[in-house]
């Protein structure tokens, strides 16, 4: 009986270590393409020029100042280009009441010797550190436009490349 009872006691223990090892598995690798697009967040931020009050047929120049703003720009150059607007008669700007048209002129510098516009007409900056800042708009309506009286405006696109 006790080599009846050590033989049962034997299959026993072969059959716990039988069932406690772990089954065979099959592994495999493979990959996972991981990927993001980073875009700049430089942008424009609006500009101004804002002529005020001409009188029609005033006999001198309106010259004002204003600014284009950008943020989150990266160092290095940046260019601004201008079209002529959207009431630009060929090359000549126009603010438009009506159907009525009052010239007017951009410029890259305050001398108003050099209009702005786009290609080698565009205006480009060296940024030293990233960030924001301002450039400055010159502007100007030439004398001498005797026009009815109104509010006049024009949209002027501004293109930044950096």
């Amino acid at each position: 009986m006790a080599r009846r009872r050590i033989g049962i006691a034997a299959a026993l223990l072969a059959a716990a270590v039988i069932h406690a090892r772990p089954a065979a598995a099959a592994t495999d690798t493979g990959t996972l393409t991981v990927t993001a697009t980073v875009t700049s967040n430089c942008a424009l931020s609006g500009g101004t020029l804002a002529f005020g009050n001409y009188v029609s047929g005033q006999t001198t120049n309106l010259d004002v100042q204003g600014s284009i703003n950008y943020v989150n720009c990266p160092a290095g150059t940046l260019t601004f280009e201008l079209d002529n607007g959207a009431n630009a008669n060929g090359g000549q700007r126009r603010m438009k009441s009506g159907n009525s048209y009052l010239n007017y002129q951009i410029f890259k510098t305050g001398a108003r010797n050099s209009n702005w516009g786009s290609g080698a007409e565009a205006v480009q900056i060296q940024v030293l550190q990233a960030g924001s800042g301002s450039v400055p708009v010159y502007g100007r309506i030439p004398a001498g436009q005797t026009v009815p009286p109104g509010s006049y405006s024009d949209t002027v696109t501004i293109t930044l490349t950096f």
